[in-house]
């Protein structure tokens, strides 16, 4: 230790002020860092807007998808689509693609769908047909972690999603 060169004999450790000095920095750095993923809804449900919700689509076109856009792995969740009755036929499909059933477990699908089959490109769910449109809400428990691109397609409409799991 040094003493200062002044008139008060003070001790002082210059490296180890400049190693405090460099660590409150790097603590600003992470507590700013906390606050903006908060405000952009990393943290859960909230976040300025709706910067946590993911939308593709458009109602009055006749497939609107919703879903939060930021998910946690093994966490309930909520994938909602608006669909439009399919013009002349006594069923809507919904395909959705080999995505979605790979990396998210679906537990409940409301309405429940009349049919359900897989092939190739992914999954279809089969609704008996409304004269108006209808919402259908998946709830799911993500199984995987990272960025899955999901395609949602019915009577000739597609809708590309794309949230982000993490741990």
């Amino acid at each position: 230790m040094k003493k200062h060169k002044g008139e008060l004999e003070i001790d002082e450790d210059i490296k180890l002020e400049s190693a405090n000095w460099k660590a409150q920095r790097v603590a600003w750095v992470l507590m700013a860092l906390v606050v903006i993923a908060a405000l952009l809804g990393f943290t859960g449900n909230g976040g300025i807007g709706d910067l946590h919700r993911l939308k593709a689509g458009n109602s009055t076109e006749g497939l609107e998808v919703e879903c939060e856009r930021f998910l946690r792995r093994g966490a309930p969740s909520e994938f909602k689509v608006q669909l439009a009755p399919s013009s002349g036929d006594s069923h809507t499909d919904l395909q959705l693609s080999k995505n979605f059933y790979e990396k998210l477990e679906v537990d409940k699908v409301v309405p429940e769908p009349s049919e359900v089959f897989t092939h190739e490109q992914g999954i279809t769910y089969r609704f008996a047909s409304v004269n108006q449109p209808f919402t259908v809400i998946f709830y799911l428990k993500p199984k995987a972690m990272g960025s899955v691109p999901l395609h949602i397609s019915t009577a000739g409409k597609k809708v590309n999603i794309t949230p982000f799991i993490y741990p």
